[in-house]
């Protein structure tokens, strides 16, 4: 073995686990785990699942991965953090931070919209509550109806508007219901609209389904199409491919794929 496989299951023997209670606890086939430690590397997935496993298996063994996976990236020829990838779905950290910046300026420009919106909605109130008001003297009878019945003209905008308010509120703040069954097996990795990891870079088998978990919102990376995903209880058309794949659900439950290098991770 090596530094990598040595360290790892040194700590797993201190720690008296065997590799199917890691993999309950982690998720990771223990045919993979036992790869790993032995520094068989042909048996693993691409480098950014390999890279995936050790650092999970790390933290469940309180070691720190750092150092593994770079001892990884070095001697599989990734060079240092900062150089391109060497494969499709791999990506550096500097990818990850400008994804995770250009992340939180969207949602700092969709905070401050629905902040103008629902100002706007109180600002539409008062003008109507005051046009209402200033009508009621008029001698058309269309304003002496409007500025006479106080408690429906000058009631019923405002009360038409806070109802139109309340309305985009719940639409606003509706859960979206997702369930992810594999066809065969997948690795996958499913983060909600808070970024928290609700399937935390797992590796899954057929007929293994996860859920349903509540969210206004999804991202979701897979090691291949064999999955199967399912929004508010409808099969979702996702991509058909051997090869990585990211998809995003919205907020009004549509699915969209997402492009590499904008997909969660899970690490």
């Amino acid at each position: 073995m090596g530094v990598i496989g040595d360290t790892l299951s040194e700590a797993r023997t201190r720690r008296a686990v065997d590799l199917e209670e890691v993999h309950a606890a982690t998720g990771i086939r223990p045919r993979y785990l036992e790869a790993i430690e032995q520094e068989d590397w042909d048996a693993l997935p691409e480098e950014f699942y390999a890279r995936s496993f050790i650092r999970k298996y790390a933290r469940y063994l309180d070691v720190d991965p750092d150092p593994l996976v770079d001892e990884y990236r070095r001697r599989q020829g990734g060079g240092e953090r900062g150089e391109a990838p060497t494969t499709p779905f791999a990506r550096t950290r500097s990818r990850r931070a400008e994804a995770l910046r250009r992340r939180r300026r969207r949602q700092s420009v969709y905070a401050w919209a629905g902040a103008l919106g629902l100002l706007a909605v109180i600002v539409v109130a008062i003008v109507l509550l005051s046009s209402g008001g200033g009508e009621g003297g008029g001698t058309s009878g269309g304003k002496n109806a409007a500025g006479n019945a106080t408690g429906t003209g000058n009631g019923a905008a405002p009360k038409k508007g806070s109802q139109g308010a309340g309305k985009s509120t719940k639409k606003t703040a509706r859960s979206v219901k997702l369930e992810i069954e594999p066809t065969a097996e997948v690795w996958a990795c499913v983060v909600d609209g808070k970024g928290k990891a609700v399937v935390d870079g797992a590796t899954l088998a057929a007929g293994e389904r996860m859920g349903p978990f509540h969210s206004r919102s999804y991202k979701a990376a897979f090691g291949n199409g064999s999955v199967k995903v399912l929004v508010d209880g409808k099969t979702a058309k996702t991509p058909s491919t051997p090869n990585p794949m990211g998809i995003e659900v919205d907020a009004h439950g549509k699915v969209h794929e997402l492009p590499e290098g904008t997909r969660p991770s899970c690490e």
